[in-house]
């Protein structure tokens, strides 16, 4: 049995211009603001007007590295822009061991 997926709104006033990308689809990002942050590609981007935490603009979906410390738990996060950045190869490889 599936958990109940919470209804989808449209907000009551839609953007003429989204907030512009700063993450793209494929690219390996991290947390970076705690220790032993999680991290993986960059599989979706989603525009949304509240969440859970009430925050308006773009949410990365980002599936976890199976050599993630959360993967055990789950195999994707939301992440906002503020709470990743990108990883580079040396790093990447450095994380997967």
């Amino acid at each position: 049995m599936f958990p109940q997926i919470p209804p989808v709104a449209l907000p009551e006033i839609v953007p003429n211009e989204l907030p512009q990308q700063k993450f793209h689809l494929g690219e390996w990002v991290r947390w970076f603001q705690v220790p032993n942050g999680d991290f993986g590609r960059v599989i979706g981007v989603i525009y949304t007007q509240q969440a859970s935490c009430i925050a308006t603009g773009l949410h990365y979906l980002v599936l976890l590295d199976e050599r993630s410390p959360s993967r055990d738990t789950c195999s994707c996060d939301f992440a906002f822009s503020e709470d990743i950045e990108p990883l580079d190869n040396s790093s990447l490889e450095r994380l997967q061991g």
